[in-house]
C-alpha cells in the first residue's frame, strides 16, 4: 500500500526502570518512571490524539510506559518482540553492562550475527509501517533506527533520555528524522 501523505512515527524510550542492566533482564518502572510514563502520554496525546497503532517491546518497562497512553486513547497495544532490546545471547547479567558499553562505538558492520539479525528485523518492520504509529521501546532500538536513517556507521549516535520522543516522518519509502527528543545527561540505565 503506497501512501501519498507523510506518516508520523514516534519512537519512545521507556521510563526509568526500577533496576539496572546488571540486576534484572526485565525490570518494570520505578516510581519516577511511572510519572514519566504519565507525562509522555499527555504529550503524545496532545500531538497525535487519533493514532490507531501503538506498538511496544514485550519487556515490562516498555509496556508499563505505554499503558497510560493506551488507557487514554483506548486502543489495543501490539506487543512486538522485534522492538526488544539488543540481544546478548550467552552474556551473563554481571557482564552485560560492560558488553553494552563496549559496543556503543562499534562499527555496525562488526556486530555479531544475532545483533545484525536484530537490526535487520527492526529496519524491515519500521519500513513496513503504513499509518501513524507510536513505538515504545529501548535505547539501542532507537539508535538502530536513527543510525539507519542517518546512514551512521556507529551503533550509538544518540543518548535518548527516559521517555524521550523521537519523531520520524515517512513519505513513500523515504524517512526523515524530524526531531531527536531529550538526550541523557548521565549514564544509560
Amino acid at each position: 500500500m503506497q501512501n501519498n501523505r507523510a506518516i508520523n512515527i514516534y519512537l519512545v524510550r521507556h521510563g526509568e526502570a526500577n533496576a539496572s542492566w546488571d540486576e534484572d533482564r526485565d525490570p518494570g518502572l520505578s516510581a519516577k518512571g511511572k510519572k514519566q510514563a504519565t507525562a509522555v502520554a499527555e504529550e503524545l496525546f496532545s500531538e497525535l490524539p487519533k493514532v490507531s497503532t501503538v506498538i511496544s517491546s514485550p519487556l515490562a518497562r516498555a509496556i508499563q510506559t505505554a499503558e497510560p497512553l493506551i488507557n487514554k486513547i483506548n486502543v489495543n497495544l501490539v506487543k512486538d518482540k522485534i522492538f526488544s532490546e539488543i540481544p546478548s545471547p550467552g552474556i551473563s547479567l554481571s557482564k552485560r553492562k560492560q558488553w553494552l558499553r563496549n559496543i556503543f562505538n562499534i562499527d555496525i558492520m562488526r556486530l555479531g550475527k544475532p545483533q545484525q539479525e536484530w537490526k535487520k528485523d527492526i529496519i524491515q518492520s519500521v519500513s513496513e509501517i503504513e499509518r501513524d504509529t507510536i513505538i515504545f521501546s529501548h535505547f539501542m532500538v532507537i539508535n538502530c533506527i536513527i543510525g539507519w536513517i542517518t546512514k551512521s556507521k556507529k551503533l550509538v549516535t544518540f543518548y535518548p533520555d527516559n521517555c524521550s520522543i523521537v519523531k520520524l516522518s515517512k513519505k513513500g519509502k523515504e524517512f526523515t528524522l524530524v526531531e531527536k527528543g531529550k538526550e541523557l545527561t548521565t549514564t544509560v540505565q
